[in-house]
């Protein structure tokens, strides 16, 4: 059965506010997007409509000319999108040099800054159908103390079981660049080339999902959440606390396995496997 417009309006609310309740857009953090070529801009509600107005972009995108997006509004905070998506989100459609706004927002007003990682991914990757870009405190912490690729994913694994089976490829990191700039939308599609979730260090995670856009805005949804619970569960292990991060960082191997529970010691002073 075809997806409605009210469909994937209902699941872009539903994905912010899960996004919201696990700390992982607090405030007008985060940003979501999801491609829109088979929902009509008129089938959107009516109190959206508005006239079209162009807006520039440093950067082509020849190959989503003429295609369609919903995205977030610069500012906007996640919270709302159920209850007021024509505030919060847009219609867009790329055109040579920029895009249309053609549903939602307020005059002259723009999506969100980081629409250049949005579009380079969609780019590179014409299989994906939704984007997330959030902001979960967790995996913010957890990346600068492990600012290295080998490292998270060797701690992330064991710390949630279904890493391996939902998200195999891992999570890629990213250097810290400028928000919003084009080097971190490079930075990231590229990152996102052979996996589905990255970590820009001390600027959240982007993940993706392909499908269709309401499947997608869920894959997308569920690596964020993974992810956050998976650096929440290391982060929380109060063992850890005890332990210099010099220390952690030599032994790695035994710290990436410690348990939960009354076990926690003994399972660290065994010799690793």
């Amino acid at each position: 059965m075809e997806s409605r417009v009210e469909d994937l309006l209902f699941y872009l609310g539903k994905v912010a506010e899960r996004l919201c309740f696990i700390e992982a857009a607090a405030g007008t953090a985060g940003n979501i997007s999801a491609r829109a070529d088979d929902f009509p801009v008129e089938e959107f509600p009516p109190i959206g409509a508005r006239k079209k107005m162009r807006h520039e972009m440093d950067r082509d995108f020849p190959e989503l000319h003429n295609k369609r997006f919903v995205i977030t509004g610069s500012g906007r905070n996640l919270r709302y999108i159920a209850d007021r998506p024509h505030v919060c989100l847009a219609v867009v459609e790329i055109v040579e040099g920029g895009y249309d706004v053609l549903w939602g927002l307020n005059e002259a007003e723009k999506i969100t800054s980081e629409h250049p990682a949005h579009f380079t991914i969609y780019q590179r990757r014409p299989e994906i159908s939704a984007v997330i870009h959030g902001q979960p405190t967790s995996v913010n912490v957890l990346v600068r103390l492990f600012r290295s690729e080998e490292s998270l994913n060797s701690l992330m694994f064991v710390q949630h079981e279904q890493l391996k089976i939902c998200c195999p490829s891992g999570i890629g990191l990213v250097e810290r660049v400028k928000h919003g700039s084009y080097e971190l939308a490079d930075r990231v599609a590229t990152s996102l080339e052979s996996k589905d979730i990255c970590a820009v260090v001390r600027h959240g995670t982007f993940s993706a999902g392909a499908g269709n856009p309401i499947d997608g805005l869920n894959r997308a949804c569920d690596l964020q959440e993974y992810y956050h619970d998976a650096a929440r569960t290391f982060l929380d292990n109060p063992w850890l606390r005890l332990l210099p991060f010099d220390f952690m960082i030599k032994n790695l191997g035994r710290v990436s396995r410690l348990p939960l529970g009354d076990k926690m010691i003994n399972a660290f002073l065994r010799p690793p496997k």
